[in-house]
């Protein structure tokens, strides 16, 4: 009966420090592909390369900070392997970064619901190499320490920056449309236009001076062919007709005779 025991406790024993070698085993060369990778991606691409990412701060994604990352880091690392050929090392180092999330991804549950909730919290950024690789490092170190995924995660209020700076812009332009825009200082502009006012006068009064002169004159040579017209009938009516002078001067003959 000791006998079945002590083997019973030899057999579990071995069974457990085998799990537990292959599991350390895979671990190891898990964490070891990943630094490789991503030294090489670092040495290979150059610095001063911008890569699109969208992500949510740790300050803000808390202990969802894995959960609410990790599709979008896929997504990202799957645009930057577009960008390689397909016998490129670069192109294989990064798919090994994919596999590793592709596993981080399937052990969490509510993703969908939980990446829609923080919807407003995420944001587009491009980050050059160095940059971008720490925080793929990151993301992988924080996923091999926290294993169990929470299930439901509270967001924080949306942010109000865009509101904010919307606000700022009309405050400092308040009456941009409104006002036009100034050339000269007011006071020139007041001088000028009172220099300008003493032309326009002295042309207006010229304008009708003119025409008073022309209607002036209009209206005399309408008295003088009036006038003309009286004197040239008067003159009419005082000389006698042809007729009766000359029957005047027969009569006279008449009688002389």
């Amino acid at each position: 009966m000791k006998k079945s025991k002590i083997w019973i406790r030899i057999c579990v024993h071995l069974l457990v420090c085998t799990t537990f070698g292959v599991h350390s085993s895979e671990f190891g060369d898990a964490v070891t592909d990943d630094i490789t990778s991503i030294s090489l991606l670092k040495q290979n691409i150059p610095k001063d390369y911008k890569i699109p990412v969208t992500y949510i701060p740790k300050e803000v994604g808390g202990m969802c900070w894995v959960t609410l990352n990790v599709f979008h880091l896929e997504l990202s690392l799957r645009g930057l392997a577009d960008k390689f050929g397909n016998i490129s090392s670069n192109k294989y180092n990064i798919s090994i970064l994919i596999e590793m999330l592709k596993e981080t991804r399937y052990h969490m549950k509510n993703l969908e619901v939980i990446t829609s909730d923080f919807e407003c919290h995420y944001r587009d950024e491009k980050w050059q190499t160095g940059h971008y690789f720490q925080f793929v490092e990151d993301f992988l170190n924080t996923a091999r320490s926290n294993r169990d995924s929470p299930e439901e995660c509270d967001p924080p209020p949306c942010p109000t920056t865009t509101k904010a700076s919307a606000t700022t812009i009309t405050t400092q332009y308040p009456t941009s449309g409104k006002e036009p825009l100034r050339f000269l200082p007011e006071v020139v502009e007041r001088s000028l236009l009172s220099l300008l006012v003493i032309p326009i006068a002295a042309i207006v009064f010229l304008f009708v001076w003119k025409v008073k002169s022309r209607s002036n004159q209009h209206q005399s040579d309408e008295l003088k062919s009036v006038e003309g017209g009286l004197f040239t009938g008067t003159e009419e009516s005082l000389a006698p007709p042809l007729d009766d002078i000359s029957e005047k001067n027969r009569l006279n003959i008449i009688e002389a005779v």
